[in-house]
């Protein structure tokens, strides 16, 4: 887990830089800047996409975290019995030795992480020295607590950091000493070593090569130890030679001398018994450090791994997260169902992630179930044809992510769609890995809709918008032949083109599909988001319209890229109107989207003023949608410029 904390002072970009550094993964940002007042903190958040602010940590004035929608508070010694931090979903605390590290656990409240420094000599402050800690002891303290390095954290000793058992590393003074090279020096960062131990199939569409090539394609140092050498092809599995337990541990005993993997990824082995006696060596030599297992039960072989899985209560208490599907779970835990799966998960402290690939249905859905309760479904819709090996990857996938950082079910999700990706890569069973992520829509907070107006043709209107900045066009035509329709879109197209700007069409998939617009935006009642995405393809966008946080959860479920929720006000723009929401509302649908695992984009969409910009950025959407703000403006340009401008985006 890397963490960036803010320079103290005030440095010119910083916001950009930051916006930047969110946009290649950073997942958490400490905003620390001492005895500044609130204002100072409230403008540097301004300047930071809404999007990504439920990413930042604030060291001071708490309140903001309600206001702008922030992930936590960082508090220090003085305030650490404070039971007060209790209600914020994430607290972190500085240490300054291992007693104190120790001492947290008699809090009443449970931090996130800790940060325990200085590791090495400060860069950030010159003749602070690094502080003495017994190795030993830290390797036993570090195995009871998730804690961060703090302290002359640079690109070259962060492995140092991994291998003592911290769970990752903050970085200050090596990142901010040269403003310039922030993003650069972020980007050279040693990615985090991922340890996986599978079968060698032949045809590197499962297994180890698959879990590597998987590893390295989510940005994280793929490493490997062979359980098994199968005989297999991309559509037969002839058998194995299995390595005994012992030979794996001595495999993975070489590449621990070296590394040390935050998490391990554990596919096909030979037995429970041999799965048990390489799981208790993982916890012993990499007590810090999460294992997943991707249950490989039986094979078209026929070799089976124990149709009852002996040893299984031992097993699971050195699991972390173990991914079946839904025959794997019947098997292991004599049911498939999400009561009797939540109820293993308490019982057994394990996490459950019950795969849905196999299900029948348009839509795959994943059901992530925790230990403390609570349940995640994530839902995508069926991609045509199948593939090899995507249970090695969903596994792997998520192994990357969280070693890069990622909560729990933020990998999971993220891993359903790498899983989607690779499966649409093309039409053979053994997919790619080179498949890249669609254009990250968080990071375009305005979206610009078309509406006719005399006297201006749309694509008048789009050259305006795109020269103030505008990103993301939605071209709204409702009146007109198809052939109209067509030549407006095609001149709409080529603006967008020239100005880099996203192109999508409202409604009509068959006109999308013939523009080869980058997507398309649907009503409630237009056609369903799975068909549409069976008609358009896996690499194009697809929006929808809410009113409720009903209608936000099923297209999440259906997975939509980004959702359309309004009307904020009344808008003249709409004949047939759903209820307004107002601010209230907005917040309302944003908080009880993420309470129920929803990470989809949200935009504000409905009867804006440039006066509620500001206000909805708020409420924890990740942008605004707008027609007749810009169209009825006398300077479409400077408007589209004014509502950048609040929306923080430079």
């Amino acid at each position: 887990m890397i963490i960036v904390i803010t320079s103290p002072g005030p440095v010119d970009g910083e916001g950009a830089a930051c916006n930047a550094l969110f946009e290649q993964g950073l997942q958490v940002l400490h905003l620390r800047k001492p005895g500044a007042a609130r204002e100072v903190l409230e403008a540097f958040i301004r300047e930071i996409l809404p999007a990504y602010r439920h990413r930042i940590v604030v060291h001071d004035h708490f309140e903001l975290v309600d206001r702008f929608g922030l992930k936590g508070v960082h508090a220090n010694a003085r305030r650490a019995s404070d039971k007060e931090l209790s209600r914020f979903a994430n607290v972190s605390l500085s240490c300054h030795s291992l007693e104190e590290v120790e001492a947290t656990a008699s809090l009443p409240w449970r931090p996130s992480y800790l940060f325990l420094g200085p590791l090495f000599d400060s860069i950030s402050k010159p003749g602070y020295a690094a502080a003495r800690f017994d190795e030993q002891r830290s390797r036993e303290v570090l195995a009871r607590h998730r804690v961060i390095a703090l302290g002359g954290v640079t690109a070259s000793n962060l492995p140092r950091c991994r291998a003592t058992g911290f769970a990752g590393g903050a970085l200050l003074g090596h990142l901010w000493e040269q403003p310039r090279e922030v993003v650069d020096r972020f980007a050279r960062l040693p990615p985090p070593p991922v340890l996986a131990i599978a079968g060698l199939d032949p045809t590197s569409g499962a297994g180890l090569s698959s879990d590597i090539k998987t590893i390295e394609s989510c940005k994280a140092l793929g490493l490997g130890a062979c359980s098994a050498i199968t005989f297999q092809n991309q559509h037969a599995y002839r058998g194995a030679a299995w390595s005994s337990p012992r030979e794996i541990i001595r495999q993975c005993e070489v590449l621990l001398e070296e590394f040390t993997p935050a998490v391990v990824k554990i596919g096909l082995v030979e037995s429970p018994a041999a799965l048990l006696e390489i799981t208790t060596y993982l916890r012993e030599r990499l007590p810090a450090a999460r294992v997943i297992w991707d249950p490989i039960l039986t094979t078209s072989s026929g070799h089976s791994f124990r149709e009852q899985v002996e040893h299984l209560d031992e097993i699971l208490e050195k699991i972390d997260l173990v991914t079946p599907n839904a025959n794997e779970a019947r098997q292991l835990f004599g049911d498939d169902r999400e009561a009797s799966l939540l109820s293993t998960c308490r019982a057994r402290n394990v996490a459950i992630l019950r795969k849905g690939g196999h299900d029948d249905g348009e839509q795959v859905t994943d059901l992530l179930l925790l230990p403390g309760g609570q349940v995640h479904a994530y839902s995508i819709p069926r991609a045509p044809g199948g593939k090899h090996g995507t249970g090695c990857i969903l596994s792997a996938s998520i192994a990357a992510l969280l070693a890069r950082g990622y909560s729990l079910p933020e990998a999971c999700q993220e891993g359903q769609r790498h899983v989607d990706r690779f499966i649409r890569s093309n039409p053979t069973p053994l997919g790619r890995h080179d498949v890249p992520a669609p254009r990250s829509l968080s990071s375009i907070p305005l979206q610009y809709i078309t509406h006719p107006r005399d006297g201006v043709t749309m694509a008048e209107q789009v050259e305006a918008a795109c020269q103030g900045g505008a990103r993301w066009i939605q071209f709204r035509a409702k009146a007109g032949s198809v052939e109209e329709i067509l030549l407006e879109g095609a001149a709409v197209r080529q603006v967008c083109r020239e100005h880099g700007a996203l192109f999508i069409v409202n409604d009509r998939v068959e006109v999308a599909r013939a523009l080869d617009a980058d997507g398309v935006h649907l009503g409630q009642e237009d056609m369903s988001p799975a068909r549409a995405r069976r008609l358009l393809g896996c690499h194009k966008i697809i929006g929808a319209t809410c009113n409720t946080i009903t209608d936000v959860a099923e297209s999440a479920r259906q997975g939509v890229d980004y959702i359309g929720l309004g009307p904020f006000a009344h808008t003249g723009t709409k004949e047939r109107l759903a209820p307004v929401l107002g601010l209230d509302g907005y917040r309302r649908v944003i908080a009880a989207a993420r309470s129920a695992g929803v990470t989809t984009p949200v935009h504000a969409i409905g009867g804006i003023r440039l006066e509620d910009v500001e206000p909805l950025a708020r409420t924890g959407v990740n942008g605004i949608a707008v027609s007749s703000l810009i169209n009825h403006s006398t300077n479409p340009r400077a408007m589209t410029r004014q509502i950048l401008d609040k929306l923080c985006y430079k």
